[in-house]
């Protein structure tokens, strides 16, 4: 598999999802997914700029973009995460599907 997406869950941290976005991609548990997140971006600004609303809605229109474990990770404001094998983006694979497919 080349791609996969993790939704955000209800009171979960933007940096704990990305971890438990990776950890189902490689059937893995959280608690064995190295090197630390830190090690790749900073997980408290991460969580702040993901921050819903003050009414609770999600912020719409942002993505960061950042590479961690091999993998080029998509973290949208909406909440979704997507994993891509950083090897299939690296070789020219493209990551959208054309419409009459």
């Amino acid at each position: 598999m080349d791609r996969t997406s993790y939704r955000l869950e209800d009171d979960e941290r933007p940096s704990t999802a990305v971890i438990n976005a990776i950890a189902d991609y490689e059937g893995l548990s959280p608690d064995e997914i190295r090197p630390q997140l830190y090690d790749a971006v900073d997980p408290d600004a991460l969580d702040s700029l993901f921050q819903p609303r003050v009414d609770g809605k999600f912020r719409r229109g942002g993505r960061a973009v950042f590479t961690y474990r091999g993998y080029r990770i998509t973290y949208e404001s909406d909440g979704w995460i997507h994993v891509h094998d950083n090897q299939s983006a690296a070789s020219g694979t493209s990551e959208h599907t054309p419409a009459d497919e």
